[in-house]
């Protein structure tokens, strides 16, 4: 595996990462079925699990 499919996302990555490609905690929350909350203790811990980082990562754009 190379070490850019394993470098983890900071909190601040993972925001900025879903925030520019249009996203919102709200439409993130919806588009993955989870809840707004849900969304927010993801974003906010650093060892949260890597298919989450993988998800964010393979956002499309957001439609507006």
């Amino acid at each position: 595996m190379s070490e850019a499919a394993t470098q983890r996302l900071s909190p601040v990555e993972f925001k900025a990462l879903f925030r520019q490609r249009g996203w919102t905690g709200k439409t993130l929350a919806l588009r993955w079925e989870v809840s707004e909350a849900w969304i927010s203790k993801i974003l906010k811990n650093p060892d949260r699990a890597p298919h989450w980082d993988d998800a964010v990562r393979g956002l499309p754009d957001a439609e507006n």
